[in-house]
């Protein structure tokens, strides 16, 4: 004869478990749990109920059930309900938590892999069809090919000035770069000796009379025209001509004699 509650209390506390979790387990009842370990065998629902309580508690706590279910027959026995109600023993829940866990880790595994699968054939089909650019036009002025530019093109006044163009690409300015190494005075005028004075880009009128320009304050003139360009110099010598892009050589004139710039280059006026 042994205690089956005390037996089965040092067994639950030697595996440091608590009421709660043998109830997570078993599917016991903790009241029931507390009434096998008490001995308060009449809380339970009949001696059916209790001896299959017992086996299930004893065989989760690693004890061989049998004995336990011996003991309570000899003390507690009643013959008269023996074979009114089946055995019942408690499946412990741990196998159905087991195979939930299971098939949640098979379910992630499935889904890392059809994400793989799908990236993989986004970077197949980026290497089979790569994304195509617009292609840039070349600007062409009036000497050759200008590099290719992407994005937004700023304006500048510079020694070269690229020459703009009309409708169908053709060329409808003359652009004309002064460029001085020392002080001169300048007159330019459109069409002809006697057409309009010419407002050069950066705000210098050089029509009238002429305007004497500083090489240290203004060392390049640039003048855009839809006509030739006719300007007499006070010191051609400190003047330098960029017509279209391409450095031309001015005739040996006299200061303030009339020289035609065109797209043919300088001539005398």
């Amino acid at each position: 004869m042994f205690e089956i509650g005390s037996s089965l209390r040092e067994a639950r506390e030697r595996r440091n478990l608590g009421y709660g979790q043998v109830e997570a387990d078993t599917a016991i009842r903790t009241r029931y749990i507390r009434a096998l370990e008490d001995e308060d065998f009449h809380i339970l629902p009949g001696p059916t109920y209790t001896k299959g309580f017992l086996r299930a508690y004893a065989e989760y706590l690693g004890l061989d059930g049998q004995p336990y279910v011996d003991e309570f027959n000899s003390r507690h026995h009643d013959p008269r309900g023996a074979a009114e109600h089946p055995s019942i023993a408690s499946r412990p829940r741990s196998q159905p938590r087991q195979r939930r866990r299971q098939r949640r880790e098979s379910n992630i595994v499935m889904i890392a892999l059809a994400a793989i699968v799908a990236v993989s054939c986004l970077v197949v089909l980026a290497l089979r069809f790569p994304p195509t650019h617009p292609a840039t036009l070349p600007t062409t002025t009036s000497g050759g090919t200008a590099p290719k530019t992407h994005g937004t093109t700023t304006s500048s006044t510079s020694s070269k000035t690229v020459p703009s163009h009309g409708v169908g690409g053709k060329q409808s300015k003359l652009h004309v770069v002064l460029s001085l190494s020392g002080s001169t005075w300048i007159e330019a005028r459109s069409g002809s000796t006697s057409g309009p004075g010419i407002v050069a880009r950066g705000g210098l009128n050089l029509g009238g009379a002429g305007r004497t320009v500083d090489a240290t304050i203004d060392p390049t003139v640039t003048i855009v025209s839809g006509k030739p360009v006719y300007v007499a110099l006070g010191a051609p010598g400190n003047v330098s001509v960029t017509i279209g892009g391409h450095r031309v050589a001015l005739p040996h004139l006299a200061s303030g004699a009339w020289i035609r710039l065109d797209k043919r280059g300088a001539h005398a006026g």
